[in-house]
C-alpha cells in the first residue's frame, strides 16, 4: 500500500523514460515487496524527498544545540564513531543491494542507517569545529583508529 499520506493527496500523472536497468531494478523490487510498480516507485520518490527536508531542519537544530556543550564533551563528540554492528549491517544491506535488491523493510533500514551516519559525521565535524573556535588542537582527531 502507498502511504497513508500519499493516499489522500491530489494525484498528478508523470510520465518518466528510465534506463533499462533502472527500470529493471524498480521491477525487481515492487515484486519483492509484492506491491504494484506504481505504488513501489511512488514510495521510494516519497522517501528519498522526505529525508532530505525533514534531515535539515532535524539536524540544523542540534548542531546549533552543541555549541552548550563543554569541552569535554565535545571531545567526546568529535571522537564518536558508528558501532561495529552498524557498520557491517549496512554493509550487508549493500551489498545485498547490489546483487538482488532490498525488501521494504531493508530499504527502510538502509535509510534509517544513512540518516544516523550522515547525522553522526555533521556532530562530529561541527564539534571538531567549535573546539578549533575554543583553542584546541584538533589535528588528533584526523588520525583514523
Amino acid at each position: 500500500m502507498i502511504d497513508a499520506d500519499i493516499k489522500t493527496m491530489a494525484l498528478q500523472t508523470l510520465t518518466l523514460r528510465l534506463p533499462d536497468s533502472i527500470y529493471q531494478r524498480l521491477v525487481d523490487l515492487a515484486q519483492k515487496s509484492e506491491r504494484p510498480l506504481e505504488e513501489e516507485t511512488v514510495s521510494l520518490i516519497n522517501a528519498a524527498l522526505i529525508t532530505d527536508a525533514e534531515l535539515v531542519a532535524d539536524i540544523s537544530d542540534r548542531l546549533n544545540q552543541l555549541a552548550l556543550l563543554t569541552d569535554e564533551e565535545l571531545w567526546s563528540a568529535a571522537a564518536s564513531r558508528a558501532s561495529e554492528d552498524d557498520n557491517e549491517l549496512m554493509q550487508e544491506l549493500l551489498e545485498k543491494r547490489q546483487r538482488e535488491g532490498l525488501t521494504p523493510e531493508e530499504f527502510e533500514q538502509v535509510q534509517v542507517l544513512s540518516k544516523h551516519f550522515n547525522h553522526m559525521m555533521m556532530v562530529r565535524a561541527k564539534s571538531a569545529a567549535l573546539l578549533a573556535e575554543r583553542g584546541h588542537d584538533i589535528s588528533a582527531l584526523a588520525v583514523t583508529p
